[in-house]
């Protein structure tokens, strides 16, 4: 299996020209932070230092290629495309900005005249292009990336392998340098006292190249750390650190030996501030032949500190996950290029197994694309391994701390991809969360959990949303993986989250909910409306099913009977006969503000979403689900977007598609209406693509995902990173719930049943599915489908 042998149509998922505008492709593990590809070929985005790091470039940091056709010329050349952005200059801005683009990605070398990028999650692919050249050069990076297998797709590196093929018929010889500028203590304030980065040669059984150091910062210093660039090619000339003697000397040096030998042997005598090393490999290639070259950056900060606690707070501090595996840089890469074959195959079978799916290719690239999510900044893992993680990512800072109930409550592609994660999410959301004082005693929980783990913390509100959402998921996981010691841990804390409703939200206990409802649009909702209606029946109905299982009949009881009397009020006070409304009078001037009353909420079904995906059923008449659904698609998608109004952030402008999150077709919208009720949000309209499919209506929802696509074309915003209150956002991992219900795979370990019932129609089905006991492809639709396993488990497991 090759790295650049695609076994699938590349040109739906191929960039070119002002599409690669605003590609940055992320590099990294589960937990790791990443490194992120441009769509030239370039690279951006540090984001390694345990923190989001938007904008930043390593200066100085590059892949350059020599080439000498026997009896012909030299010629060197940066390997990227042409500038397709920020000719004013690039980055974050500073001093620098109108002073020219400098060194941020060596714009003055020459270069390619044009570049292809196909991005088909977890690998990049880039086909550079130059006539003149007598070689064909080919980039493919990745980091693996492989289901059921969190260790395995977390290691904290970039691999990026070069393919050069000679076109000509005589043979060449070439060199590809790698220069990587020492990233230990980029960021830090201020200017060092002292020279003290150090780059040093290093070789590990599989790998050798160059280490980067920096005595400047010590242990417990969250600057400290260590970064390397390695390879295993076996010919190589190595240049530990460019000389620099002033002005732009060092640069001038390196690129007149390389230009002139294609080879890197010089280097600078002891330490300095911005170190720069180069690694070149070196080869001859005959007539046709090809080579592939890999080099893997890779990083390690062992130092996490709590940089957003409050001035005057203690900032509690934590060792990543992933450096409690590889302590070292050198370490990571030496293991990754131990296991590179395997890796690589396995990362490889994960793209053929989604992407020769015979699935619409919105859908594959939505499913795809947003996985990447995983390997972003987004997502960090705690020392014991806990999954904690942001909402999303602000510049230089992670955006709304702590696995956000309301906002994870519509992510599944962890849930199903890495099912362990969501067992740390959700047991670090029940063993952490109560405690926040007396009406944590009651059950209710805080939706953030805090740093460190088991903190106490004020309760602000209980999200309703949130909350109950997670008594679903327990129920969810529990029938995907067939847990039983989970469901017999986690139990009880989901029974108390859940009778918490009786406190707060359901305060007469007649299954209507009632009271303020705090929600993911960060704020309280009044009185029955669907959102928390929804949620509060599904969680009712979850938490009968898991008390029976257990033998608790008289809870379950209990349960059931609220969620009959909840479904009748629910079809008879918060109906419309076209869509479900929120019955609380807020029209009118000095009325509440911040709620949606009369109007067509976008959300209004996702509980029933949530219980359909677990596999709860409808829980009110299914024909007023369905329409509902019709009257969400009617009155709130917009192709184009034209005259709406948004007064709120925008992600959508007027000549895009998009779905809004609330629309007036009664009238009644509300002088003040919630919060973000014109905004477009991807993850909700994943959310409704995947109810709509759900219920069989395939072109609705496809029209969405198309809509979404369309926003996301590289040229106006990056594939790879739909935002939201900050880029990655954890929301859009909603997009896996388009993948269930259009595949109609589904999985339940404590009945020991797997169906196969798409939705969508294709010649010769076929799609990739993952279990906890497995992944691959399954064919053969019915109630016993052939599933061609790639990869088998006897348990989840980092």
């Amino acid at each position: 299996m090759g790295l650049f042998a695609m076994t699938f149509d590349a040109g739906p998922y191929t960039f070119v020209g002002p599409k690669l505008r605003e590609i940055a492709f992320p590099l990294g593990g589960i937990g790791t932070g990443c490194v992120s590809l441009d769509g030239r070929g370039g690279l951006r985005d540090w984001e390694i230092f345990n923190r989001p790091n938007k904008g930043s470039f390593l200066e100085m940091t590059f892949a350059a290629l020599w080439c000498r056709p026997e009896g012909g010329e030299a010629q060197a050349l940066a390997v990227r495309g042409p500038r397709v952005r920020d000719w004013f200059g690039e980055g974050k801005g500073g001093w620098d900005r109108g002073h020219g683009l400098l060194f941020k990605q060596m714009d003055g070398l020459p270069g390619f005249d044009d570049v292809e990028f196909v991005g088909t999650f977890p690998f990049a692919r880039l086909r550079f292009k130059k006539e003149s050249l007598p070689l064909e050069v080919e980039l493919c990076a990745f980091n693996p990336f492989i289901p059921l297998d969190s260790r395995s797709s977390s290691f904290p590196l970039a691999c990026l392998v070069y393919r050069v093929t000679n076109r000509t018929d005589m043979p060449v010889e070439l060199s590809l340098a790698m220069s990587l500028m020492n990233p230990v203590g980029e960021g830090a304030p201020g200017e060092p006292d002292e020279d003290r980065a150090q780059n040093t040669r290093f070789e590990r059984p599989s790998c050798r190249g160059l280490a980067y150091s920096n005595a400047r910062w010590g242990d417990g210093d969250a600057y400290a750390g260590t970064a390397c660039l390695a390879t295993n090619w076996p010919d190589l000339s190595i240049m530990d650190a460019w000389k620099s003697e002033g002005w732009w000397d060092g640069v001038q040096r390196f690129w007149n030996l390389f230009r002139e030998t294609g080879r890197v042997d010089d280097t600078a005598d002891g330490p300095g501030k911005r170190m720069t090393g180069s690694v070149a490999a070196l080869a001859r290639l005959e007539p046709g032949e090809s080579v592939e070259i890999p080099f893997a950056i890779s990083w390690v900060f062992p130092y996490a500190e709590k940089y957003w606690a409050p001035a005057g707070q203690e900032r509690a501090t934590w060792t990543p996950h992933y450096a409690t595996v590889w302590p070292e840089a050198t370490d990571a890469a030496d293991e990754f290029f131990a296991r590179y074959d395997e890796l690589k195959c396995r990362t490889l079978a994960f793209e053929e197994a989604l992407f020769t799916s015979t699935m619409p290719v919105e859908v594959i690239q939505t499913v795809s694309a947003t996985a990447s999510i995983l390997h972003s900044p987004t997502v960090i893992r705690l020392e014991d391994g806990t999954f904690w993680a942001w909402e999303g990512c602000s510049v230089g800072e992670g955006c709304c701390e702590g696995t956000c109930s309301h906002v994870w409550n519509y992510a599944l592609t962890h849930a199903y991809l890495f099912p362990d994660m969501q067992r740390s999410m959700r047991e670090a959301d029940y063993k952490n969360n109560f405690n926040c004082g007396p009406m944590g005693e009651k059950g209710a929980l805080i939706f953030r959990t805090q740093i460190p783990l088991g903190s106490t913390a004020e309760l602000w509100h209980a999200a309703s949303d949130g909350q109950l959402g997670g008594v679903v998921q327990l129920y969810r996981d529990w029938r995907l993986t067939g847990d039983e010691q989970m469901l017999r841990e986690l139990w009880p804390s989901a029974k108390r989250a859940l009778e918490f409703a009786w406190v707060q939200w359901d305060r007469d206990r007649d299954g209507l909910v009632d009271g303020d409802q705090h929600n993911t649009y960060d704020i309280n909702f009044q009185g029955p409306n669907p959102l928390t209606q929804f949620f509060y029946l599904a969680a009712l109905r979850a938490a009968e099913a898991m008390a029976r299982h257990m033998g608790q009949n008289e809870s379950a009881d209990i349960y059931r009977d609220l969620h009959v009397r909840g479904s009748k009020l629910t079809e008879e006070r918060i109906w419309n006969g076209e869509y479900f409304f929120q019955d609380f009078d807020c029209e009118g001037p000095g009325k509440t503000k911040y709620q949606h009353g009369r109007g067509c909420l976008t959300d209004q079904l996702l509980g029933q979403l949530a219980a359909t995906v677990a596999g709860l059923g409808d829980l009110v008449d299914s024909g007023m689900v369905r329409a509902a659904l019709s009257a969400v698609f009617k009155h709130n998608f917009k192709d184009p977007l034209g005259d709406h109004e948004n007064l709120q952030r925008v992600y959508a402008v007027s000549d895009e598609p998009g779905l809004i999150m609330c629309s007036w077709p009664q009238g009644g919208r509300p002088e003040f209406p919630f919060v973000y009720s014109d905004e477009v949000w991807t993850g909700i309209e994943y959310q409704v693509a995947s109810h709509l499919a759900f219920e069989g209506m395939v072109d609705e929802s496809l029209t969405i995902v198309r809509g979404v696509r369309q926003r996301y074309d590289g040229e106006r915003r990056n594939p790879w990173n739909e935002f939201e209150c900050g880029s990655h956002y954890a929301r859009a991992m909603a997009s896996y719930g388009v993948w269930l219900a259009l595949t109609g795979f589904r999985h339940d370990a404590v009945a020991s049943t797997t169906t196969l019932e798409p939705r969508w129609e294709a010649n010769g089905f076929k799609c990739f599915f993952c279990t906890p006991q497995g992944w691959g492809v399954a064919s053969e639709p019915g109630s016993s489908p052939r599933l061609e396993f790639f990869e088998r488990r006897s348990s989840t497991g980092a």
